[in-house]
């Protein structure tokens, strides 16, 4: 049997930082999404995440309890991501986790 646990947001980190000069830390990233603000040398790395992962990897990030879906769903917003199949996603997942969460309430 296989103990290995999948480190899915290092697997995450390795793909936004083999494009940029400057590598971003999981602390600095995870900070970076859940604030939606964080310095602007980190930028590039915040759009590749919220843009160009894979929706499959930012599935498991969620899933792993990184950050939830409403904090990225945020975060899409507060960079003002381009449209596309990915932010698309985040943002329908987002939406979903939200009306959950109002309906577990009431």
């Amino acid at each position: 049997m296989n103990d290995i646990k999948t480190d899915f947001l290092e697997i995450a980190l390795r793909q936004i930082n083999a494009s940029c000069p400057e590598k971003i830390s999981r602390a600095e990233l995870i900070e970076c999404l859940r604030k939606g603000r964080c310095g602007k040398k980190w930028q590039p790395h915040i759009y590749a995440f919220l843009e160009e992962l894979p929706v499959e990897l930012i599935h498991d990030i969620v899933l792993s309890n990184v950050v939830t879906f409403e904090e990225i769903g945020r975060a899409v917003e507060i960079w003002g991501c381009a449209d596309g199949p990915t932010t698309g996603w985040i943002r329908e997942m987002a939406a979903l986790g939200m009306e959950a969460s109002a309906y577990r309430r009431t």
